[in-house]
């Protein structure tokens, strides 16, 4: 298995715009396309009885999402390749993302968002994330989910919520475009919304990091959530614990 390491993680410097076999095929095997890879239902609230707060809800749909947040829910990241900015919200329905960088003038550089969702948390525990373009990132904790999503979906139809079963090539539900992703028409935008339903049903908490897999040496992993996510170097740096039982705003959650 491939493995993190600091600085240049790549001899050849340039993730490729084509659909080469890292970052197109090899993320196309078929347990990645396995048939157990649904499309979430679209928007189920939770059990009923689920204690995660309403929150807000942004309307994303590809036209300046960025804007759809308030404030309150945006961050600005590490690692930065010009204007980035995140933004991050929920309500008791799914968990919506935004991220804005010229990253995405790429078809194939995708946004990552690892989450371990609980309902009560023990020691965080480094581990392992899923191998994109033969980059490996260390995760300050271990994701139970792995939001996974890319301006072009490609045939191997990528936008999906992974599993940590096999080295993360196991998919739960896939991420359809114009219904859970959303791209700008520059380019520079992606959206996600993502069902509570495809993250384990009733977290009331999650641990959360957030990158771009960039794919140019020294500057693998760019576009960082929190800012002090190193994902180029055991253990992984910072992340956030954030309880969903609370309101969403940013400086409500907790930086590890």
């Amino acid at each position: 298995m491939t493995t993190a390491v600091t600085g240049c993680a790549r001899a050849n410097g340039e993730l490729l715009d084509e659909p080469a076999p890292d970052a197109a095929g090899v993320d196309a095997r078929p347990i990645d396309a396995a048939p157990d890879a649904a499309e979430p239902p679209d928007a189920p609230s939770p059990d009923a009885g689920c204690a995660i707060s309403a929150g807000l809800s942004p309307v994303i749909d590809g036209v300046a999402d960025l804007e759809d947040y308030p404030s309150a829910q945006r961050l600005t990241p590490g690692a930065m390749l010009g204007a980035d900015a995140i933004a991050i919200a929920w309500d008791a329905s799914k968990l919506y993302i935004t991220a804005t960088s010229v990253a995405f003038e790429s078809d194939y550089k995708p946004l990552h968002v690892y989450i371990e969702s609980a309902t009560a948390f023990t020691a965080a525990a480094p581990a392992p994330g899923k191998e994109y373009s033969g980059l490996v990132p260390m995760l300050p904790f271990a994701p139970t989910h792995l939001i996974a999503a890319r301006r072009t979906n490609g045939v191997d139809m990528y936008n999906s919520v992974y599993l940590p079963a096999s080295t993360w090539t196991t998919r739960g539900d896939s991420l359809a475009p114009g219904t859970h992703v959303f791209s700008s028409t520059d380019h520079r935008t992606l959206s996600v919304a993502v069902p509570w339903t495809a993250l384990g049903g009733c977290p009331t908490a999650v641990r959360l990091a957030v990158h771009v897999v960039h794919g140019v040496s020294a500057n693998e992993w760019k576009v960082l959530v929190p800012s002090t996510h190193t994902p180029w170097q055991a253990p992984g740096g910072g992340y956030y614990e954030v309880d969903l039982t609370a309101a969403p705003a940013v400086t409500g959650w907790t930086l590890r």
